[in-house]
């Protein structure tokens, strides 16, 4: 058979490679584009105006992200403190200009829920009447952007039976649920939709395999089996198959 033409995006070989790392390779596409952007603000971007603007109305870094920056330089502490401090000083402007509105039907229990509510909830919609925030994180932005190249790199692959891409995801630890299911709803063609669910369908019971051995061998009766390699390892890549990869800490 013919091969046709591999597609033309820049990440589609950097999508091979992913495929050879543990864990999803969209979920470390994106996070690679994200600590990328981190490092990048500690090393050049601290008195970037447009930057700085985008991080007041977010209010900073979501938690994770956040959390990478003090291993993103050795200038990371000083860069910290710049941002944050713009940062702060907006968050207490802000604070000085709420006012306080009573909702009397509302019970304590009632309020506090409500407000967790909309705080956890990513359907609904923000309902939030104090610091609203006017931006999302930039590095989740960077993420989602590179995440988006590559799945359009998979799906474009997937559409023209690229072998290569067909082989790198199969012998993948394979697409977290998240993203599994952003393919499926992607995908343009049934042929592409039909490789997805071979795919994973083989990977998960693999998975399931060795999670099973895993669990049996852990059982007292059977602790004189070896456990091996991937069944050690299922319960970690089981995490990650279902919430997505570990935001690792930046490349060094």
């Amino acid at each position: 058979m013919k091969l046709a033409k591999r597609p033309s995006t820049f990440s589609y070989f950097e999508l091979l490679d992913a495929c050879k790392e543990p864990g999803c390779p969209i979920c470390r596409l994106g996070q690679r584009s994200a600590q990328r952007h981190l490092t990048s603000v500690i090393y050049d971007g601290v008195n970037d105006v447009p930057l700085r603007a985008t991080l007041r109305d977010a209010y900073g870094y979501c938690h994770d992200h956040a959390w990478l920056l003090p291993e993103s330089g050795e200038s990371a502490p000083l860069g910290i403190a710049i941002i944050h401090r713009d940062i702060l000083n907006t968050l207490r402007t802000k604070l000085g200009e709420e006012t306080f509105a009573k909702e009397r039907r509302k019970t304590f229990r009632a309020a506090v829920a409500g407000a967790l509510n909309s705080e956890l909830s990513a359907d609904s919609p923000q309902t939030f009447r104090h610091l609203p925030p006017k931006a999302i994180c930039p590095a989740c932005e960077r993420q989602f952007e590179a995440e988006q190249l590559a799945f359009a790199s998979l799906l474009e692959a997937f559409d023209k039976n690229d072998q290569p891409m067909h082989e790198a995801l199969g012998s993948s630890d394979g697409l977290c649920i998240s993203h599994l299911r952003q393919a499926l709803n992607a995908s343009r063609s049934q042929q592409a939709f039909n490789a997805l669910v071979t795919i994973s369908s083989k990977q998960l019971s693999a998975l399931i395999d060795d999670l099973d051995e895993f669990i049996r061998k852990s059982d007292h009766r059977f602790r004189e089996e070896k456990i091996s390699d991937e069944e050690k390892e299922s319960w970690r890549k089981a995490l990650q198959r279902t919430s997505g990869k570990k935001i690792d800490q930046p490349d060094k």
